[in-house]
């Protein structure tokens, strides 16, 4: 894995402590270690790319930082919580999008909202699912969402 910090000049926090400040992090499924020994420090403001082929540990290492994954081996903080002890603190202040779209294709836009909500403990979840889809627009679409996968699903 490779990784290029870029500092945003305007933003850079000299004399704080650093956003991710990781040691040792480490990650096996089984006998295979996916991702191994990471040191990674990033302070405010810059930005870290994570190049490499599929498979070679890039999804596992963020999935760590924000909570989502369990390290086997390491220790750390991300947003000043420990990334092994606050995990559930991490993951209620970032947010994560895969590259592949992950909601249910048959469920509408307000029912997957509805789900994560749900999953994530959110509190007055159904104003929140409605508070978002007039804050993006997105009333009207999620109306027909479904209709329009039925009619997809059902053209073959």
């Amino acid at each position: 894995m490779v990784t290029t910090a870029v500092p945003l000049p305007d933003q850079h926090s000299r004399g704080k402590a650093p956003i991710i400040d990781v040691r040792g992090m480490t990650k096996r499924f089984g006998l295979r270690t996916v991702v191994s020994k990471i040191d990674l420090q990033v302070e405010a403001g810059e930005i870290y790319g994570f190049l490499g082929p599929n498979g070679s540990g890039k999804t596992t290492f963020i999935r760590m930082l924000c909570g989502l994954l369990r390290a086997d081996e390491g220790s750390g903080t991300c947003l000043g919580h420990d990334v092994i002890k606050e995990s559930e603190i991490i993951k209620e202040q970032v947010g994560y999008m895969t590259q592949r779209f992950s909601f249910y294709e048959d469920l509408s836009i307000a029912e997957n909202l509805d789900f994560v909500g749900r999953v994530y403990g959110l509190r007055n979840r159904r104003e929140a699912v409605q508070q978002s889809l007039e804050r993006l627009g997105l009333q009207e679409r999620q109306k027909n969402w479904r209709d329009r996968f039925q009619a997809v699903g059902n053209s073959g």
